[in-house]
């Protein structure tokens, strides 16, 4: 069933859920009626109680569905960061052999070799 169609439908079971309960709340009325409004009410009761799980069940469906998309993404980025970490500590590995160098050319022309 459709989410719109859901929807409404659980919006007609409590409205008839509710005037039901309504009826019941009446003193005047014969044991009969009264016994069959409960049992109308316990029926659109349980009726409710499917279309709320219902809803929920597609609702847990899609959350499942999200979560495995974001694993997805999450390793997708984690994939991506370890072949960058290995390009990062090329970088750095660089940057550390430069700073050598400067340091030699500095101590280099400080002595006056340069």
């Amino acid at each position: 069933m459709a989410n719109t169609e859901r929807l409404n439908a659980l919006q007609k079971v409590r409205t008839a859920r509710n005037a039901v309960q309504e009826a019941r709340a009446q003193s005047n009325l014969p044991a009969q009626a009264q016994v069959a409004l409960t049992e109308l009410f316990t029926a659109l009761d349980d009726l409710e109680d499917t279309l709320i799980l219902e809803e929920l069940q597609g609702k847990i469906q899609q959350i499942k569905q999200d979560s495995q998309d974001l694993a997805q993404q999450a390793a997708k980025i984690k994939a991506v960061s370890a072949k960058l970490a290995k390009e990062m500590a090329l970088v750095a590995e660089a940057a550390k052999a430069v700073d050598g160098l400067a340091q030699i050319l500095a101590t280099a022309a400080s002595s006056g070799l340069l």
